[in-house]
């Protein structure tokens, strides 16, 4: 008779993670497609079209080769560098086994000491998935931020913070940013896609106050001919070193919303930006009346907190937060009101979910000791925020939207302290490391894929954005 033994993270010698992973990362390669005239360009492009390209979530090729052409160190007319990326990876082999591609946005104008990352795009192939590729190929951009930031301090464009600390991210405040559709029940990657992003150190944006829309992609032939389409999106963002805090300044979200929009007009027409970008500054400035901060909804990270998606349901927040459009007639046509006509149907699906995640039963885990985690920070009870009350009651959704058929809300939950997110090291070579396997395969394509969270992270790291007074730490 055999029992299967079970393998705790707190066991390993900080050298011992560092070698795990180098040796499992020695087969690949990451290389950054500098120039259209690369011969991976083509490839490189091509699997990224054909994921998202169908769906309106892919810039036009001639789109792609003008940034890449692009100096970065020219700033837009707005005052925002920017520097795109394009990288390819490759096994032992030569073979390729994944793409992602992104902008490196700065603007002092906006924000002195604010760099954004936005994740744009990226595709595992099938052999690839699971490994540890797909977490390096998510932080791996932030090495290109790194010489990007240093390139433009010595050319006097930028005033770092802290030029002689790389360690600390030069004192810059360095956010990690992806769009994902919200969630529904009925479409299995809207989960998935959150759940990994929620292991990997994101929060998503409280879409009451930034009602996020990506512009649409598609040709501006096919723009006249059907109209403008934006897609309803959350925005995820992992502000590394400052994963802990539940707040996002408001400056800071503006600044990043901003960065976003400037990255989208080298490829949209203006008039196609202005009315998405308005909603969310005039949402931002509202929410400024009376708080200084948004908030930053924690997402799921297994079977025992998907009550988090609760507030990221679709239904509800596109009914509560965004203006009829396209998409959103099409979702709410889709039958979604009449399964919602049972009031247990968000809890029973939620329910069905956990089930499929607790069929995999993790066999490495952080710490015997359930009260901090695998580095040995505490773990505070209670330490995620309740709802508000009085004037932003009901801030965090967490019940069951009322509908017609259906005029009895589910139970409204109590969500557990969050789980600990550590930032990335950068470094001139690959070191990070991987976690351990996930409860559910990752997707084939996802516009980004959540970091490990294996190395212990920074001696130090910049000082939060949010006033002492306002950052609400997990």
């Amino acid at each position: 008779m055999k029992k299967r033994v079970r393998l705790c993270m707190k066991d390993l010698f900080h050298q011992d993670v560092v070698e795990m992973i180098e040796r499992e990362t020695r087969r690949y390669q990451i290389w950054s497609i500098e120039d259209p005239s690369d011969p991976d360009f083509d490839a490189a492009y091509q699997i990224l079209w054909d994921s998202f390209g169908p769906h309106g979530e892919m810039e036009r090729k001639e789109a792609i080769e003008a940034f890449l052409r692009d100096d970065p160190y020219a700033p837009e007319p707005s005052g925002t560098y920017m520097r795109y990326f394009l990288l390819v990876a490759r096994d032992s082999d030569g073979k390729v086994r994944g793409v992602r591609d992104g902008t490196v946005l700065v603007n002092p104008a906006y924000a002195p000491d604010l760099c954004v990352i936005y994740l744009a795009h990226i595709f595992m192939i099938p052999e690839a998935r699971g490994t540890v590729l797909s977490y390096w190929l998510r932080i791996a951009p932030v090495e290109l931020a790194m010489q990007y930031l240093a390139d433009l301090h010595a050319m006097g464009k930028i005033t770092l913070p802290a030029p002689a600390s790389p360690g600390k991210y030069f004192g810059m405040n360095m956010d990690l940013a992806a769009e994902v559709e919200f969630f529904t029940p009925e479409e299995r990657l809207s989960w998935q896609r959150i759940l990994f992003y929620g292991r990997g150190g994101f929060d998503a944006i409280n879409p009451r106050h930034f009602p996020y829309r990506q512009p649409d992609f598609r040709d501006p032939e096919e723009i006249r001919a059907t109209g403008d389409q934006p897609s309803p999106f959350m925005v995820l963002v992992r502000r590394m070193g400052r994963e802990r805090q539940a707040q996002l300044p408001i400056d800071e979200a503006r600044a990043l919303m901003r960065l976003l929009y400037d990255d989208f007009a080298d490829h949209c027409a203006p008039h196609l930006l202005e009315s998405s970008l308005q909603l969310v500054l005039d949402r931002l400035e509202e929410r400024a009346k009376r708080k200084s901060f948004v908030e930053l909804l924690p997402l799921p990270t297994g079977p025992r907190d998907l009550h988090r998606l609760k507030p990221l349901f679709r239904y509800n927040v596109y009914t509560k937060y965004y203006p009829h459009s396209p998409d959103i007639r099409g979702y709410l046509n889709s039958g979604i009101r009449e399964r919602l006509a049972n009031p247990r149907y968000l809890d029973e699906e939620l329910a069905r979910i956990a089930r499929e995640l607790e069929s995999r039963p993790p066999f490495v885990y952080g710490s015997r000791d359930k009260s901090a985690t695998w580095e040995g920070t505490p773990v505070t009870p209670g330490s995620e925020p309740p709802p508000p009350e009085g004037i932003d009651a009901g801030e965090i959704t967490r019940e069951l939207p009322v509908t017609p058929s259906a005029a009895t809300a589910a139970p409204p939950s109590t969500a557990p302290p969050p789980s600990t997110a550590t930032a990335a090291m950068p470094s001139s070579t690959v070191t990070a490391a991987a976690p351990p396997p996930a409860a559910a395969p990752p997707p084939a394509a996802m516009t980004a894929t959540p970091p490990p969270a294996a190395t212990p992270p920074p001696a130090a790291t910049p000082p939060a954005a949010t006033p002492p007074s306002t950052a609400t730490s997990r």
